[in-house]
């Protein structure tokens, strides 16, 4: 798939995969990762990983081919000092900002132009130990919010929080190197996703938006994007 357009600075494109996809399917997108994505692959020791794995990488290169031209094979990928990827220098246009996210079976890619993207995608788990994770990774505040709520209602308001504070820290480049419990986002139900304070940087809430992305049924996703809540584009929601 190749995108006609390069996004205008106040949007981003999401574009959806599935990440099961037939050998032949598979064996095309191989080829298209680089010698260290490849030894990475050849690591894991689930069948199932390794293929969702190698299914990933390939789609995201070849989405971003179609942004910059060229073929996949070319695209070149770097880290910033905090680990977020992003196009290597001298790789087309730098200005470029993606971010990616996959569970379970389906990928989800964020792509915008000058701004910064970052993207979470959860699948619902019958059996998350959330109640432990939301004490060690969530704020005060939003653990009252969480337990606070009726026991139904919990476990989505957990995927709720959880993609919303990952999306952000993935944006701005830190992960979790940031303490998570350091800022608030909105998790309630009916309540707009938002990053509602921030004690390290206070001036974060007002230059971040946080927007919930449509998925299928049982899974959450969240994009959060440097700057005032973009126009938002869907690519291939026929998923494969």
């Amino acid at each position: 798939m190749k995108s006609s357009a390069t996004p205008a600075p106040e949007e981003v494109h999401i574009h959806f995969a599935s990440l099961d996809r037939e050998s032949a399917e598979m064996a095309r997108l191989e080829r298209f990762l680089d010698p260290s994505e490849r030894a990475r692959a050849a690591r894991l020791l689930s069948g199932l990983a390794r293929d969702r794995f190698i299914a990933g990488r390939g789609f995201l290169r070849e989405t971003l081919a179609g942004y910059l031209g060229g073929g996949p094979m070319e695209i070149r990928l770097a880290e910033g000092e905090w680990g977020k990827p992003r196009l290597a220098k001298g790789t087309g246009s730098r200005a470029l900002s993606f971010n990616l996210s996959h569970s379970a079976d389906l990928a989800v890619l964020a792509v915008s132009w000058e701004c910064e993207v970052g993207i979470d995608l959860e699948r619902k788990v019958e059996g998350l130990p959330f109640r432990a994770m939301a004490r060690i990774f969530f704020s005060p505040q939003e653990q009252a919010e969480l337990f606070g709520l009726p026991t139904g209602e919990q476990p989505a308001a957990f995927l709720r929080c959880w993609t919303r504070k990952e999306a952000y820290l993935k944006g701005c480049g830190k992960g979790f190197m940031q303490p998570s419990d350091s800022f608030d986002v909105s998790l309630l139900p009916g309540r707009p996703p938002a990053l509602l304070a921030h004690r390290t940087f206070p001036d974060d809430p007002a230059g971040w938006s946080l927007i919930d992305i449509p998925v299928p049924q049982g899974y959450f996703a969240t994009l959060a994007f440097a700057g005032e809540s973009p126009v938002i584009k869907l690519w291939d929601q026929k998923l494969d």
